[in-house]
């Protein structure tokens, strides 16, 4: 069996029996990365021409797709792949989710999906769940195709606005119940490791600063929690205008380090 994997959440990649594919444009990538996501459904080709060629003559368009199709085909060896990776008829194409391939963003969703169906009284409590959450986290190496657009498709960047903050919704979700849990654990290391990730999704949350300010204090690294505190702060400043405000914790600390001087 032929095996492809398709890396979506950050550099897009996609590997063909562990091997670099190369396409003959953007245009493929993205229509094969559109199926790929969309694959719940057999998609028609007026839709994907459309979508991918807007303003084109229907005639140009068409056979555009007609041949980003046979460069997929092609560059994935589709043809020896069984159950073959693409559904074709004259009228629709749709990503075969029978076949022998690795999607980032969809084993992303089924963490998540499996994390919010499991009963639990305590999240804390149930490694199952914190288990899925934390492989959301390792799933998420950066923001939905992150480098990648199509200028001339505005059909395509909208649906990749969407998709991208989605995901990079759910991944901060993940981040805040992770956080959350493991502060309640009273395991102040684990809560940081993904309190700097929640700062690093989120740079311009005064409340993702405090959060990590807070369990850098718990953990007894006051030091630290004020040179985040700075960091926010020359953040906020350079971005809004603005100094960070109701940091009581940030003004305890300070004081605390001045007597102990």
């Amino acid at each position: 069996m032929v095996r492809l994997s398709l890396s979506l959440l950050g550099t897009f990649q996609a590997l063909i029996e562990g091997v670099p594919i190369k396409f003959e444009s953007d245009k493929a990538r993205a229509l094969l990365i559109y199926l790929a996501v969309e694959a719940d459904r057999a998609h028609r080709r007026d839709e994907l021409t459309g979508l991918l060629w807007p303003g084109r003559s229907e005639h140009a368009a068409r056979r555009a797709l007609s041949q980003a199709l046979y460069n997929i085909r092609t560059a994935i060896r589709d043809r020896e792949a069984s159950p073959p990776f693409l559904l074709i008829t004259r009228e629709t194409l749709q990503f075969n989710v029978e076949s022998d391939y690795w999607l980032d963003t969809a084993a992303l969703l089924e963490h998540f999906a499996a994390y919010e169906r499991h009963p639990h009284q305590r999240l804390e409590s149930c490694p199952s769940c914190l288990g899925h959450l934390e492989e959301i986290i390792s799933l998420y190496h950066g923001d939905f195709l992150q480098g990648f657009s199509l200028p001339n498709s505005a059909p395509f960047e909208e649906w990749c606005v969407i998709q991208r903050e989605r995901l990079h919704k759910l991944a901060g979700d993940a981040l805040h119940l992770l956080i959350t849990s493991y502060e309640q654990r009273g395991e102040y290391d684990r809560a940081l490791w993904y309190a700097r990730r929640y700062v690093t999704l989120h740079p311009l949350r005064e409340d993702a600063h405090r959060q990590l300010m807070r369990l850098l204090a718990l953990a007894g690294r006051q030091g630290e929690a004020l040179a985040q505190f700075e960091t926010c702060r020359s953040i906020l400043q350079k971005t809004w205008g603005d100094a960070p405000a109701g940091f009581e914790l940030c003004q305890r600390l300070s004081l605390a380090s001045r007597e102990c001087q």
